[in-house]
């Protein structure tokens, strides 16, 4: 199961929720460490970590954000994990899922854009001032009225003057460009990295800053076949290699393998290859 936020927040313990227009906001307290998960961010989204620390393990390398720093995501899957401070065992932080069209309108009107490739995920430390928003966002939501819907979009509109106001706007600008980036580069590597993830059409179009449609119409364009057949038929590839190369049982080649449904796997399979997934397995016992 890939659990996808904001939209499963409510399945966390601990988690204060709050709404900003289109965007969510998320203020959290952990008194264990949260073991190594897999999650979905289906918005571009901003963590402040309070106290702890936010681990986030990429396939070469880790990256670490301790208390004091922000880290800026791309939408996406990652895996994440969360180690509690020495003194107050308490890990604390405060997420900001961003609706897009807040994120593009500052891209809108900013002439000096940097289309450089920069780190993904961005970690930088907050200045006082940063810390200041953090902090009033977390207070108006403890204290929530009438107009705290519109006053936490306009604390998430200074949270961004802020950071472009900052030493790290070149960082910040190429990071929001990298978020919309619609170029066939960009589309061809995000979906290679999420190709075994289940996901849905939708959601590979918001990945890649498009609608529906025209994620459709660019994918066609570079693959010369429809996205859906396309991934499901590179999903089959790579189940029958690990079902002829591997020991793993079918429902693991099914989870490995972007398919929640390993009755839906089993069935996608034989239609394809013409045998049931087991008899595939079988047919390498007996070879070796």
């Amino acid at each position: 199961m890939l659990y996808r936020l904001p939209q499963e927040f409510g399945s966390y313990p601990g988690m204060h929720i709050n709404r900003a227009g289109k965007s969510a906001l998320a203020w959290f307290k952990l008194v264990e460490h949260q073991a190594k998960a897999e999650g979905f961010l289906t918005e571009n989204t901003l963590v402040f970590i309070i106290s702890g620390s936010k681990h986030i393990h990429l396939p070469d390398e880790e990256i670490v954000a301790a208390a004091g720093d922000l880290i800026l995501l791309k939408r996406g899957t990652y895996f994440m994990s969360a180690l509690l401070p020495e003194e107050d065992r308490t890990f604390q932080g405060l997420m900001l899922c961003v609706d897009d069209h807040i994120l593009r309108s500052f891209l809108e009107e900013m002439e000096d854009i940097k289309k450089a490739r920069t780190n993904i995920p961005m970690v930088l430390p907050c200045s006082a001032q940063l810390i200041n928003v953090r902090n009033s966002i977390i207070d108006y939501m403890q204290r929530a009225n009438d107009n705290t819907c519109k006053l936490l979009e306009l604390k998430i509109q200074e949270v961004f003057l802020l950071l472009l106001s900052g030493p790290h706007r070149a960082q910040v600008l190429a990071f929001l460009h990298h978020m919309f980036d619609t170029s066939t580069e960009n589309l061809t590597l995000t979906i290679r990295e999420h190709l075994l993830k289940p996901l849905s059409l939708q959601e590979y179009a918001a990945l890649c800053g498009l609608s529906l449609s025209a994620f459709k119409r660019e994918f066609a364009k570079i693959y010369n076949a429809p996205p859906k057949k396309w991934i499901n038929d590179e999903r089959l590839k790579h189940a029958d290699y690990l079902l002829r190369h591997t020991p793993k049982n079918v429902n693991e080649v099914a989870d490995d393998c972007g398919f929640e449904s390993t009755s839906y796997f089993i069935k996608q399979y034989k239609s394809r290859y013409g045998d049931t997934p087991k008899n595939a397995q079988r047919a390498k016992i007996a070879i070796f």
